[in-house]
């Protein structure tokens, strides 16, 4: 039988099964919900940052920049 591998970070769990590794994310309950293998989450990832949708602020471009709200 082989030996499950786990990798814990925070609420996201990566379990490896047969050569594999899939991503959860820890609920506040202790649930696991499955987010889907490493490989795909990993290329969304880099795909999304590559587009500015990750790690980037989102200001509306009919919005004043904040610190700027009149008082």
């Amino acid at each position: 039988m082989a030996m499950k591998t786990r990798y814990k970070y925070g609420e996201i769990l990566i379990r490896e099964r047969k050569g594999r590794y899939y991503v959860y994310k820890l609920g506040s309950d202790g649930k696991e919900t499955y987010v889907g293998p490493l490989e795909t989450v990993v290329n969304t990832f880099v795909k999304l940052k590559e587009q500015g949708g990750v790690g980037e602020v989102f200001h509306s471009p009919t919005a004043d920049p904040p610190g700027f709200e009149p008082g």
